[in-house]
């Protein structure tokens, strides 16, 4: 039986499913960016400007700008005073605070009403008393208000935001403290999205949840704010957000192509989809080759996390519906399901996936537990990594068990826009693990090229501290580093059958001329197959390396007579076993063998504790072994020997990661062939054969590793050793006085620490030829640092100049005037570059040097 250590065939298929994607996704590695500078990062994203900044919302109230790798020291935007995220103790963990953050599609449009704007979406104190329920008399609580504001950029200085410019455009009471959604976006069609959650407490039951009370018993049959569409809260709203006419009193207008405008009986026009619980991260892929379609994540209440694809008027079930089932709601001392409020049909998620919540909790049938609250994220469109374009990554809050871990996982579709997806349960990371150990992944974001980041945090409080700094951080997605293989690793046990006609030893044993591996079906009388079960030591890859591509390899060296050739599949073990694969335990099992011995390995025993007969131990849940249904690669085993079969897939390779990132749970693969029908049987040669040890199995492994750091990196850290990662240096800074700026020391390849004599730069020296005069001019240059771009520049009047010479990237210099590069006179591997430019006499001449970070 191919079944999971599970007596559900729902769980076994809904796995397998799940599954059967791992190790789609390329390996990728992630590169700090900013560390321990920002508390509580929950949103990263850009002004579409071509200025290559990223905009960082902190938690508290602060808007961050990070600019060539460094976080720049004074505030984008600081309006700490007016959000609120907990009322008495700010290291508490809270779900209120500065939510999320849009540039308006015009905002470099001098001539558009969007000039210079963004919106941000923040918690504030409430200016309104509690009011009363309409529904049904109770008290209605209000925690906190949720404010949807217009700011705009200072005018003279494009790092810094007016805090006095905000307009408030849309606010909403929350009755709770969570569940605040708080994303912001603008559409490819130009209009704002904004995410609200459904007001917070639980099973959108309470007191300001319509239908709702404060009291117990609770009602079942209630709307809740996600189902109600007279409600603002719980779901997808479009507006535009800018002043209609510039003078009010409407402060923003809602699109005519809304699906409820016009719908009458109090039903908000500003609702694009509903049935949401908190929607807390979203985003559109509407970069060229994009979709244009919204993907949304949508925290659980205990049980299941989604993805939604959100489309105009879709209902998305909750409080109904929470993936697919309908949730069990707790009111005193009874257990109920809501009542189907009829608002159907309910749009089902394109992915789902349990959480886990000790103690009190029962795991949802058919999903693996992968974390706690998910966070959404985008679809790729970078250049950076090309094999990752198109797919859809996203993170977890991470809580998996208890434990802080945050996971990244990813979406492939099946066809373009077949709304079918792959779940890769994680992303392959060279140079850390995956889930992300002690990290909390709060939300995810792009630049202006679509590369993507991760805003992550060790603590779960606000602003609670980790060794006296923030806790935050920034996580960029990069290419790892090159691959490397390791080849012909041997298994570190495998179900040898140490019998096949060949004489034991006085302990039972084969003397290793009979040992065997056996898989496949051998005869219609009883229960005849044969399994075989490998599991190789990982240690030897590098810690950090991320497997590209795993094959296993077996050498068949024996069909029986009349077996016919099948599909031989490897699945991944779910249960620990012992080394040997012995059938003498009294009971049966199918295919002779040397008595069981404790430790042992049988057809009914994962683990022999006593060797009897009959053999007594821990039970396998099926009979010869526990594994996962998909098998992880499959190959053909034909009715003749062959040496080698090989099996490979990135499934297989994804295990490999698994395993890496979890080796607890390295319990290796079993080899499952044809077990109905025709016999199929076949011998494989163990890691024990003493006839051909050569032909024993092997695992061949292409792995990444991380990639070292860039010749900046590597420059901060010789220079600055006691900065934390992207703390600010100041490029135009002049440390030790010497009038060369620190980003021009470092282009030079010079110590930003230590005088330099102007020679070490720019050079120009000029001579006499006929009615010409000849510049000779130079400049050092360090081919490692890829991220600069060296223009040597001419002038005769100081407005208009000309490019001469230029490196861009570390590449060879190139222009009109260039002449040569050398090393001579400069430290290696510093090159010094020479340019020349001949002028009639008398003529002006200026030369400067420009150098910009990329």
């Amino acid at each position: 039986m191919h079944t999971l250590r599970s007596s559900s065939a729902a769980l076994a298929a809904a796995f397998a499913l799940l599954a059967s994607a791992q190790g789609a996704f390329p390996p990728v590695s992630l590169k700090a960016i900013v560390q321990q500078q920002i508390h509580s990062p929950t949103n990263i994203t850009h002004a579409n400007d071509g200025s290559g900044r990223l905009f960082v919302c902190d938690q508290p109230g602060l808007i961050y700008i990070i600019q060539g790798g460094m976080l720049l020291p004074t505030p984008f935007l600081d309006i700490q005073s007016r959000v609120l995220i907990h009322p008495t103790i700010p290291t508490n963990y809270s779900e209120r605070g500065l939510l999320g953050m849009a540039f308006h599609p015009d905002f470099t449009n001098s001539s558009a009403a969007g000039y210079r704007k963004f919106f941000i979406y923040y918690s504030t104190t409430s200016n309104l008393p509690a009011g009363t329920d309409p529904v049904n008399g109770q008290t209605n609580p209000i925690d906190h208000m949720t404010v949807l504001s217009e700011f705009q950029v200072s005018a003279s200085n494009p790092n810094v935001a007016d805090p006095l410019s905000e307009r408030r455009i849309l606010s909403m009471n929350q009755p709770q403290s969570n569940h605040n959604g708080g994303q912001v976006e603008f559409g490819p069609d130009g209009f704002l999205y904004l995410g609200t959650g459904d007001g917070g407490g639980a099973q959108d039951n309470n007191g300001g949840h319509i239908g709702g009370t404060v009291a117990t018993p609770r009602p079942t049959n209630n709307l809740g704010n996600g189902q109600d569409r007279t409600q603002l809260l719980g779901k997808i709203l479009r507006i535009n957000p800018l002043d209609p006419d510039g003078a009010g009193p409407a402060v923003y207008s809602i699109p005519g192509t809304n699906p409820f405008v016009g719908a009458g009986g109090g039903i908000r026009g500003e609702i694009y989809a509903f049935g949401l619980r908190n929607p807390w991260r979203f985003s559109f892929d509407k970069r060229p080759g994009g979709t244009g379609r919204l993907f949304c994540g949508d925290v659980g209440q205990g049980r299941i996390e989604e993805i939604n694809l959100i489309v105009s008027g879709g209902n998305y079930g909750w409080r109904f519906k929470e993936g697919a089932e309908s949730p069990t709601f707790s009111s005193g001392s009874l257990t109920s399901p809501m009542i189907d409020p009829g608002l159907g049909p309910y749009l089902p998620a394109i992915a789902v996936y349990g959480h886990s919540m000790p103690p009190n909790y029962t795991p949802p049938t058919g999903l693996p537990e992968l974390g706690l609250s998910v966070t959404g994220g985008y679809v790729y469109r970078g250049v950076a990594i090309p094999a990752l374009v198109g797919k859809y990554i996203f993170g977890d809050y991470g809580a998996t068990g208890g434990v802080v871990n945050g996971r990244v996982m990813g979406l492939e579709e099946t066809a373009l826009n077949s709304g079918v997806f792959n779940l890769t349960q994680a992303i392959p990371f060279a140079g850390t693990a995956n889930p992300i150990p002690n990290q909390r992944v709060l939300c995810l974001g792009e630049d202006e090229s679509g590369e993507l980041y991760f805003g992550l945090k060790t603590k779960g409080g606000v602003k609670e501290l980790d060794g006296g700094r923030p806790s935050g951080s920034i996580w960029k997605i990069v290419p790892p580093g090159p691959t490397s293989t390791l080849a012909a690793i041997e298994p570190s046990k495998d179900t040898t059958m140490f019998s096949d006609g060949e004489p034991a030893t006085a302990n039972g044993r084969s003397n290793g001329n009979g040992s065997y591996l056996f898989s496949g079906y051998a005869s219609p009388n009883g229960f005849q197959a044969r399994r075989a079960l490998l599991a190789f030591d990982l240690s030897s890859v590098p810690a950090g390396g991320a497997i590209t591509n795993a094959s296993v390899s077996l050498f068949c060296d024996k069909t029986p007579s009349s077996q016919e050739a099948g599909p031989f599949g490897l699945h991944r073990l779910v249960a620990n076993w012992g080394e040997g694969f012995s059938n003498s335990d009294a009971l049966g099992g199918g295919g002779e063998g040397a008595p069981a011995t404790v430790g042992d390995t049988t057809w009914r025993l994962r683990s022999v504790t006593a060797a009897g007969p009959p053999a007594v131990g821990t039970a396998w849940a099926s009979v010869g072994g526990d594994f996962v249904a998909s098998p992880s690669a499959t190959t053909t085993v034909a009715a003749a020997n062959v040496a080698p079969y090989v099996w490979s897939s990135s499934e297989l390779a994804g295990d490999v990661n698994a395993w890496l990132a979890s080796p607890s749970a390295n319990f290796g693969w079993i080899l499952i062939g044809p077990e109905v029908g025709t016999p199929t049987a076949k011998r494989f040669i163990s890691r024990e054969n003493l006839l051909n040890p050569a032909g024993a199995p092997k695992l061949n492994l292409t792995y990444a590793v991380a990639p070292p750091p860039t010749n900046f990196d590597s420059w901060l850290a010789t220079y600055f050793p006691a900065n934390l990662v992207g703390q600010f240096v100041d490029p135009k800074g002049d440390i030790e006085g010497d009038s060369i700026f620190n980003l021009i020391e470092y282009a030079f390849g010079l110590s930003p620490l230590a005088a330099n004599p102007p020679s070490a730069g720019v050079r120009v020296t000029t001579a006499i030829v006929g009615p010409n005069t000849v510049a000779t001019m130079s400049f050092p240059r360090d081919p490692r640092a890829t991220d600069l771009r060296y223009f040597l520049e001419t002038s005769g009047d100081l407005a208009n100049w000309t490019i001469i010479a230029q490196s861009l990237g570390g590449g060879v210099p190139t222009g009109s005037g260039y002449q040569s590069e050398t090393t001579v006179g400069e430290t290696s591997p510093i090159r010094r570059v020479t340019a020349t430019q001949s002028m009639a006499n008398p003529a002006p001449l200026f030369v400067r040097l420009r150098i910009t970070q990329q």
